[in-house]
């Protein structure tokens, strides 16, 4: 059972690292990406989606004024480091999303091209992702002093449990 819920891990850390141009291989013989999920404890076997998603960026939370320094910072951050998270946008899906961006361009003075892979445990948190009248309130990033404004997600690629066994 032990063995099962292993490969399950790295099936869903295989996923992701397709960003970062792993192999399926590469990601079952890696100690670090074991030690990532057990240390961020991912779920054994999840839902994903990838593709494009915009995010525009203020100032401050009216949403009037492109937060330029911001929007660049961000994009800077996730070219150079990537970023992987749990519990992502838990104020829209709930908790158990985990999401991975590892590419970002900037698109106008006040929005971010983001490419993403994002996991759940739920099918319908997904769904939900996927669903282009999903709406998303104002989230502040203190890291990036920024106000974001998420836009739908661009789902290319869905997958599901079943997809791996």
């Amino acid at each position: 059972m032990v063995q099962i819920k292993t490969l399950m891990l790295f099936t869903t850390l295989g996923l992701m690292s397709a960003g970062t141009g792993c192999s399926a291989a590469t990601v079952t013989n890696s100690l670090l990406l074991a030690e990532v999920a057990h240390q961020l404890s991912l779920p054994a076997s999840t839902w994903s989606a990838s593709g494009t998603h915009t995010a525009k960026g203020y100032t401050s939370e009216s949403a009037e004024t492109a937060s330029v320094e911001g929007l660049k910072q961000d994009c800077d951050n996730i070219n150079l480091n990537k970023k992987l998270a749990v519990d992502f946008r838990s104020d829209v899906f709930g908790p158990g999303v985990t999401s991975f961006f590892y590419k970002c361009e900037k698109v106008s003075e006040d929005t971010n091209n983001y490419w993403f892979t994002i996991s759940a445990v739920d099918e319908t948190q997904i769904d939900k992702l996927c669903d282009p009248d999903t709406t998303y309130p104002i989230v502040y990033d203190q890291q990036h002093d920024t106000w974001f404004i998420d836009e739908p997600f661009g789902c290319t690629r869905r997958t599901n449990p079943a997809d791996f066994f």
